[in-house]
């Protein structure tokens, strides 16, 4: 009897212990599940950042731009969910998105979110989404359903006619990116029905600040050959990421606990900063990262602080999502006995300031549907291209390019 009862304890014992491992095999799958998906999700929106960049630098010209390719895609993510048909297909190779089906594609923005709010505790991230309807009509329930659950979007019913609601939604914008976007939303006409609307917000400190006793004006080059003179902040006693090679030179500069950094590419002495955003790609940005040497010369680049906005749909066009602006736009998974909608306009605001301590970003997002050797320090004094990045995950949060400092 006590023989059969210790075989019974044991017995049991080894069902948990096997029902445990098995538990621990499952849980293990599920997370590796769950980080390859977000990584192609990283690479996509990466992908769409290098060529939305390319897109709106050479449009732009001699002209700043500043973008915020996660604000962007989040936005048009949300849109995404409504979509279908050729529409939705556009939409998908546009944003790159490469995850088999809309749960992994939704999961995998869900987790990237609750990844970069939570990655380091000395930068501020914050991220929020928002669907701002007609009171004419009714959105569909599984279209909010997941944008809720994997956006974590606030939905809310406006009467479009009436001033105020143009107001809310910028009020909204503004309280969401700290005050540094105060409208993105111009203007809402009789044929609007929907905005879709991102924030972003970014606060990092240096993790070596620059002396503000240091700062003073120095030249800084432009691609035409005039000179100007903003002011110059100096590291001296920093620690960063450099490489060099006859077409670029990069700086990595870490904030707080060094999950994030600001990427600058620097162009060769022969090469334009229009040059550098043609070549840029994943690979290319990877391999100078991983060629990359830490050093301690002192640093010496400006200040600066721009503000950006663009109109984005002739850009997403361009890129092959003309189909979703037009009259054959596919968004029947949106609307209650609404067939017939189409993206009006992708409104597209950021803000950001480069100091001392450190930076400042911000972005909104608003879809309307209807070189070789090493010198003693390094100088940033022409126009460059520059990014701010999640280096755990690799994600690009802001890229942008500084032609002139202001």
């Amino acid at each position: 009897m006590i023989k059969n009862i210790i075989l019974s304890g044991i017995a049991l014992a080894m069902l948990s212990l096997f029902s445990a491992c098995q538990k621990e095999v499952v849980d293990n799958a599920e997370q590796n599940l769950l980080l390859r998906a977000q990584e192609e999700t990283v690479a996509s929106s990466n992908d769409f950042a290098f060529r939305a960049f390319q897109q709106l630098s050479q449009t732009e010209g001699a002209h700043n731009v500043f973008i915020s390719p996660l604000s962007i895609s989040m936005s048009l993510g949300m849109a995404y969910n409504g979509a279908d048909g050729e529409t939705k297909e556009a939409m998908r190779q546009t944003l790159g998105f490469t995850l088999s089906s809309d749960a992994e594609i939704n999961q995998s923005f869900k987790e990237l979110d609750a990844k970069l709010k939570g990655v380091d505790r000395k930068v501020v991230f914050t991220s929020a989404n928002s669907l701002w309807h007609s009171k004419r009509i009714s959105l569909k329930t599984p279209f909010v359903k997941t944008n809720q659950t994997y956006f974590d979007a606030t939905v809310q019913g406006l009467d479009f006619a009436s001033p105020a609601a143009k107001d809310q939604m910028n009020n909204w914008v503004k309280s969401k990116t700290n005050g540094k976007i105060e409208q993105v939303v111009d203007e809402v006409r009789h044929e609007h029905v929907l905005f879709l609307i991102n924030a972003i917000y970014f606060k990092g400190t240096w993790t070596y600040p620059f002396d503000k006793k240091l700062t003073k004006p120095e030249p800084f080059h432009l691609e035409n050959g005039s000179t100007i003179t903003p002011d110059f902040m100096t590291m001296k006693d920093g620690e960063y990421l450099h490489y060099q090679n006859d077409q670029v030179q990069l700086i990595d500069l870490p904030y707080g606990n060094q999950q994030y950094s600001m990427t600058i590419l620097v162009p060769g002495r022969d090469r334009t900063v229009q040059e550098v955003a043609q070549d840029l790609s994943a690979d290319r940005l990877a391999t100078w990262l991983a060629d990359a040497r830490k050093i301690t010369y002192a640093l010496h680049m400006p200040k600066f602080k721009l503000e950006y906005g663009k109109e984005l749909s002739g850009m997403l066009k361009q890129l092959g999502m003309g189909i979703a602006f037009s009259n054959q736009a596919d968004f029947s998974g949106m609307a209650e006995d609404r067939n017939n909608l189409a993206i009006s306009e992708v409104k597209h605001k950021t803000f950001v300031e480069v100091n001392e301590e450190g930076t400042e970003a911000a972005a909104a997002t608003s879809t309307g549907m209807v070189a070789t050797s090493m010198p003693p320090s390094v100088r940033i004094d022409r126009p460059f291209v520059f990014m701010i990045r999640e280096k755990s995950s690799n994600a690009i949060l802001f890229i942008g390019k500084l032609m002139q400092p202001e």
